[in-house]
Parts: structure tokens; C-alpha cells; sequence
């Protein structure tokens, strides 16, 4: 009965729908079915590069006007910010080319999720929860990833990119005081927008060696760990049920990451790009 309904989960339309940004419902199992992954890690996403057709102004006064980020670097056309130990490289595209937006997560301290809701509502909206993913401990905007043992705020920036702020509990990096710029850690989760999930997942740890999360999942989606994650995101709506609902799509996607090896591994029919890189810290 139960390996009935996991195949009925992973190959009907429903279950599809269902796996969304996080895997409350891509049911990990702890059994002998699981595929069997390299077990190294890599240590850090140093680098995201996306491209955005708004300007530039705009993203430096959210990101660094708002959200208190530095500034690397900047060029007539790019823009590079500081998120704690890691990087974002926004590069301006002609509206004309396209309208790009993405996902990606900072990793904030696990005790801070309640401070950085607030902190960020005073900057600005936060998007409601599900009921099925709400912790009724938390407020309503608060996301509850029980296989994750996390819990995370989302929100949008100017050039509709969604953001997240996660707490993950397992890392234990708790922090005194209250949340400000210096608790946003780094880039902990980059999407790549793909048509098959588990085949791509698996193509990523051919590739990098690097292992599925949580360890032993049925479903292959997210690669790394807590400190860093490659995710592969279904071509679905997010955010049906608020104001801004938004398909995702694929553009074009670079990331740079700390690991055992210098290698690179470009996706074969989708324009992304991840570099992993030895000792750059």
C-alpha cells in the first residue's frame, strides 16, 4: 500500500503540483528503495549571477537601501552585492529580452526567524503561507519545513524575484541580540527551473558529487546540504493564491560554489552553469 501511493505521489499530476519549493510532499523514506549518492558535500554557494531587466538603481536600493547589503562591485551593466559570506551579481538585460526572475534563500540564524519577520515587514510585505505548511506557534506568513526541520519567510524584491529567509534548525547556529543585516549569513539556495526534476537532480551529482537532501529522499530535487542547496524547480505557478502570482521559467543561471574540486557542469539543454571552486574562502 504504501510503495502504491508514493508512485501514485511521484507520477500523477497532482504529486507534481504538490512539490513545490520545499519537500513537505516528496515524503522522504528511510528504506532500501532510496538511490544511492556520493556522500560529499560541497561548503558554500559563493556566487549567484542572474540577469534582471530592472534597473539597476532599483535593485541597489532594495538590496542596499532596504536590506542593508554591500556592494562589491559595479559596472555600467552589473552590479555584485554582499550576502554575509556569499555573493549576488545582478547583470542588466533590454526589458525587450525578457522579464527573469528567480529564487534563491539566505541562511539566517535558526533563533531568528520571529526577528527577522519582523525586521522585514518594517522594509516589507511578506507573502502569506499556506494553511498545510503554517506552524501554529508562528504567525501566518511563517513557513513550517517539517522535513527540514526548518522554518523561513518569503518575500518579494523589485524585479519579482522571490526571496527567503530560513532558519534551519538542524544547523545550530543561534545568535544573541536582535536580527539586522549581519544575520543574513549567505546564499543558502539557488533554483534551476527544469522539465524533469529527478533527472537533472541526479545529472548534478554525477557531475559534482553532491549528495541529495535530505539524505536517502525518494525524490530527487534538492542537492547539498543545510549550508548550501541546488534546487530543481518544476515550470509551475508560485503563489497562486496571492496578489502576485508568478510561472516560473527558465533563464539563464550561474552559480559558483565552494567544494572539493575545481570542475565545472554545464546543464545540457537549459542555460545554467555551476562552477565549483577549491579553497576560496
Amino acid at each position: 500500500m504504501e510503495s502504491t501511493r508514493r508512485k501514485f505521489i511521484k507520477d500523477s499530476s497532482l504529486g507534481m503540483m504538490l512539490i513545490a519549493l520545499h519537500p513537505e510532499f516528496c515524503f522522504a523514506f528511510d528504506d532500501d528503495t532510496s538511490p544511492t549518492a556520493n556522500p560529499s558535500q560541497f561548503d558554500l554557494i559563493k556566487n549567484i549571477r542572474l540577469l534582471t531587466s530592472t534597473s539597476l538603481y532599483l535593485m541597489k536600493e532594495f538590496y542596499v537601501g532596504k536590506l542593508g547589503l554591500g556592494v562589491e562591485s559595479e559596472k555600467n551593466s552589473e552590479v555584485t552585492l554582499i550576502a554575509g559570506a556569499s555573493t549576488i551579481t545582478f547583470v542588466k538585460i533590454d526589458p525587450s529580452k525578457g522579464d527573469p526572475w528567480y529564487h534563491f534563500a539566505f541562511n539566517i540564524p535558526e533563533n531568528k526567524l520571529v526577528k527577522a519577520r519582523a525586521w522585514q515587514l518594517e522594509r516589507t510585505e511578506l507573502i502569506l503561507t499556506p494553511e498545510r505548511l503554517r506552524d501554529s506557534k508562528f504567525p501566518n506568513d511563517v513557513r513550517h519545513f517539517r522535513n527540514w526541520n526548518a522554518h523561513s519567510v518569503f518575500f518579494w524584491d523589485p524585479a519579482g524575484n522571490l526571496l527567503e529567509y530560513i532558519a534551519r534548525h538542524d544547523l545550530k547556529n543561534g545568535a544573541e541580540g536582535g536580527f539586522t543585516t549581519r544575520d543574513i549569513l549567505n546564499v543558502s539556495e539557488i533554483g534551476f527551473v527544469v522539465d524533469d526534476q529527478q533527472q537533472e537532480a541526479k545529472k548534478i551529482n554525477n557531475n559534482l558529487d553532491v549528495d541529495v537532501y535530505p539524505k536517502k529522499s525518494s525524490f530527487w530535487w534538492a542537492m547539498g546540504d543545510e549550508n548550501g542547496l541546488l534546487l530543481c524547480l518544476p515550470k509551475r505557478l508560485w503563489g497562486e493564491n496571492t496578489d502576485n502570482p508568478r510561472r516560473f521559467d527558465v533563464y539563464k543561471t550561474e552559480a559558483t560554489i565552494v567544494g572539493k574540486e575545481n570542475k565545472e557542469y554545464r546543464f545540457s539543454n537549459f542555460p545554467y552553469r555551476v562552477r565549483m571552486v577549491r579553497n576560496v574562502i
